[in-house]
């Protein structure tokens, strides 16, 4: 299983097929919460808006580290960035199962650690508004598409 990021105007290296020049990722985190409450002696429960985290990926120095490097440094975040995890099919190639589609993107952070082998970057994503769309697969590659649209600026499902 691999996961690749288009990031609009920015070329990385991948030589899969479907995946040309798209960015190799090793990790991807993001997370939702909201607070929850109950007041004590009922069981009512109140909770606030979600709070959505900025995507934080992980990747290896490769040709798109400078743009990356610049995007954090004074990039605009008006991006469509497009993450993507995909599966190794039985036949060979590979089948996209999971994908976050982001708008208003931009770089917010950027780090680079080595231990003296190649090294390895820490980039954070922000959004104004997040897309996911999964597709159910099975071993005979069938399967639909479910989708969940969430816009940051309003708080509401899109």
């Amino acid at each position: 299983m691999a996961i690749y990021m288009k990031y609009q105007g920015v070329d990385g290296e991948s030589t899969t097929q479907g995946f040309e020049k798209q960015i190799e990722l090793q990790s991807f985190q993001l997370g939702v919460g909201r607070g929850i409450s109950t007041a004590r002696g009922t069981s009512t429960r109140e909770s606030s808006e979600a709070s959505v985290s900025e995507i934080t990926l992980t990747k290896l120095t490769d040709g798109s580290s400078i743009k990356l490097f610049e995007e954090s440094l004074y990039g605009k975040l008006d991006h469509e960035v497009v993450i993507t995890f995909v599966r190794t099919q039985t036949g060979g190639g590979v089948q996209p199962y999971l994908r976050y589609t982001l708008t208003g993107a931009g770089v917010s952070g950027f780090t680079l650690s080595s231990g003296g082998d190649r090294p390895n970057e820490t980039v954070s994503l922000n959004f104004d508004k997040i897309e996911m769309t999964y597709g159910t697969i099975g071993d005979d590659q069938s399967g639909s598409n479910s989708s969940s649209t969430y816009d940051l600026a309003t708080a509401k499902r899109s």
